[in-house]
């Protein structure tokens, strides 16, 4: 009597949010939101066993087309129409990054070497508020690290004080002197509030720094 196997999928937990267009941003998501899954990018599908195998096998190659096809489906739910048109022949989701990576991988180095450029080279303007260049900053950012830049909470701030008037040189010495951590979000306050006792004072000496207004750490 032949031996068969009748695997069972189970459901995939679709996460699907902007358009994804390159392999390792792919690769990101998928280790972290699916850890027990995401051994199938670096692991090839196991061969067919015989049918006299032990049960190990199939259930080790079961367990690998399980995760695959959860993995496939996540990619092709978060991609456009018209990738995923591209996209219907390939069988695993490493094929897939793979391709998308060959596809794209040149504009991602493009569009994080662009985002940089440009927050190294913004600088805020005279009387320009600050929550409104801490959104461009951010978008920098965001932009950046979106393409794959690497940017620890601490440098962030480093690269946002370096975009500052000189109007918030107070503030940047009250930072250092205090060493506070803080997020990029409670900068922006931190930052907004000391805007507005620098309105209010008329004068950047008598703008009093020495108690932080809040407590914060990176996160």
């Amino acid at each position: 009597m032949s031996r068969r196997r009748f695997y069972t999928l189970r459901p995939t937990a679709f996460i699907v949010g902007p358009i994804v267009t390159h392999g390792s941003a792919y690769y990101s998501v998928l280790t972290r939101e699916f850890p027990s899954d995401s051994f199938i990018l670096t692991q090839p599908r196991p061969p067919t066993p015989a049918i006299d195998a032990p049960d190990r096998d199939f259930v080790a190659l079961e367990r690998w087309d399980n995760s695959n096809l959860s993995a496939m489906c996540y990619i092709r739910a978060s991609m456009s129409n018209v990738l995923q048109k591209q996209h219907e022949e390939h069988q695993t989701a490493r094929q897939i990054m793979d391709n998308l990576e060959e596809m794209f991988g040149e504009q991602i180095i493009q569009a994080k070497s662009d985002a940089i450029k440009g927050l190294m080279n913004c600088r805020q303007k005279d009387r320009t508020p600050i929550k409104e260049h801490m959104m461009k900053v951010m978008a920098y950012l965001s932009e950046a690290q979106t393409n794959e830049a690497e940017i620890d909470s601490a440098t962030q701030l480093f690269m946002v004080f370096q975009t500052l008037s000189k109007d918030f040189d107070l503030f940047q010495a009250s930072y250092n002197l205090n060493q506070k951590e803080m997020s990029l979000t409670e900068s922006m306050k931190e930052l907004q509030a000391f805007e507005n006792i620098f309105k209010g004072s008329g004068s950047k000496a008598e703008v009093n720094m020495a108690q932080p207004s809040v407590t914060t750490r990176l996160t």
